[in-house]
């Protein structure tokens, strides 16, 4: 009977270094996540077959289909394993026929044995691999670039929806803003909607995105030719503190991972009682209902990922993330859809018409839109000390 332990003894050692080393070490792609459990089932089935007194036939074909089955992942290995990994797996490649043809010759004690802990380890590849190591959403920020002309002309897209929003938010920010000419700083500014729309309101705009592609169409509709364009990361902006009177961070902060570092550089840049302008989504299931699923059901053309509900911002967070940068949020208003027929005709055409529209409203369970002074540290130090 011994000699019949080794292989699986072996099998055992090779599976916890490749799974506790090597897969913790470089994460499972969501195929793997799946095909492994699989990979088990198929042992799993095996285990069974031959537990429940299955003939050698059956339980042959059994053992040939898993043998075949786990060489299904090889194609992810290629590309994502390290040598030492494929090294490894060459090694339960060969052990599992091995340790397969074994089970017909250890008693049944061990086989049951071997079962409880196989069910074991399906189990944790399952919660562990699925639940606790999920990988985590990432926004779809590359959908932008491939645009080109269609950010101003495309209705059959959700950039479409973004275009009616800014239809609804530039007046109110050009009137927040005032008459007189400011230094306005747009970040991820895309194709130009409010950069554009500032400057030929007099503004001394710049617009910064990641994106260079975006850029060039901001640049072919900018009627001014004033506007500013250059690309760099709104989270470490490259311009001299005090820099501007107006910064605005429209449909951004949930396109970023560390929203609080963008809120941070935007209060640096901000000459003292300069406005912070934005708008983002609510972390609610109202929000995940619209924002997330009805556009990808209801508009065509919607990438994956376009946004992730993770990255969505509770009013309460921003206040927050604007009170430690320096800034008093004045003024917060919720934003939606208006009930009229260019909404139901999307609903029923999945395409965005230029009398789509938004509104404002009390609630911000969907998304909103505000913005913050900039507190003159200077003069509430001069305040206190007298």
């Amino acid at each position: 009977m011994t000699p019949f332990l080794i292989p699986i003894a072996l099998q055992a050692v090779a599976m916890l270094v490749d799974e506790g080393v090597f897969h913790r070490r470089r994460g499972l792609p969501r195929w793997e996540r799946i095909g492994h459990p699989l990979d088990t089932l198929t042992f799993v089935a095996c285990l069974v077959w031959l537990l429940a007194g299955g003939n050698r036939h059956g339980y042959l074909a059994l053992a040939v289909g898993s043998t075949i089955f786990v060489f299904k992942d090889e194609p992810i290995h290629a590309q994502l394993c390290s040598r030492g990994e494929h090294l490894l797996h060459v090694a339960l490649f060969a052990l599992h026929p091995l340790v397969l043809w074994a089970f017909t010759r250890v008693p049944h004690g061990v086989l049951v044995g071997q079962l409880a802990v196989t069910l074991a380890f399906l189990a944790y590849q399952i919660v562990y691999w699925n639940v606790v190591r999920r990988p985590r959403r990432e926004v779809n920020n590359r959908w932008y670039a491939a645009l080109g002309d269609r950010w101003y002309r495309a209705s059959d897209t959700p950039i479409a929806l973004l275009r009616a929003e800014s239809r609804h938010r530039n007046p109110w920010i050009a009137d927040a803003i005032g008459p007189q000419p400011r230094r306005v700083l747009d970040l991820g500014c895309g194709a130009g909607f409010l950069s554009n729309y500032l400057a030929a309101r007099g503004h001394q705009v710049h617009g910064l995105d990641a994106d260079a592609e975006s850029l060039e169409v901001a640049r072919a509709y900018d009627v001014t030719a004033a506007v500013a364009y250059q690309r760099g990361d709104a989270c470490a902006l490259p311009f001299a503190d005090a820099s501007f009177d107006v910064v605005c961070a429209m449909d951004l902060l949930e396109h970023v991972e560390d929203p609080a570092r963008l809120v941070a550089e935007a209060a640096r840049v901000l000459a003292p009682g300069g406005t912070f302008f934005f708008h983002t989504f609510n972390q609610t299931w109202l929000a995940k209902l619209i924002v997330i699923d009805g556009v990808r059901v209801f508009v065509k053309n919607t990438p994956k990922d376009l946004h992730v509900l993770r990255l969505f911002i509770p009013p309460r967070d921003l206040t927050t993330m604007c009170s430690t940068a320096g800034l008093a949020v004045s003024e917060l208003l919720g934003s939606r859809p208006r009930f009229r027929w260019p909404l139901w005709r999307m609903l029923l055409t999945r395409e965005v018409g230029d009398d789509f529209a938004f509104t404002f409203t009390k609630s911000t369970a969907l998304g909103y839109t505000g913005y913050a002074r900039k507190v003159d540290s200077s003069s509430r130090s001069d305040h206190v000390d007298a």
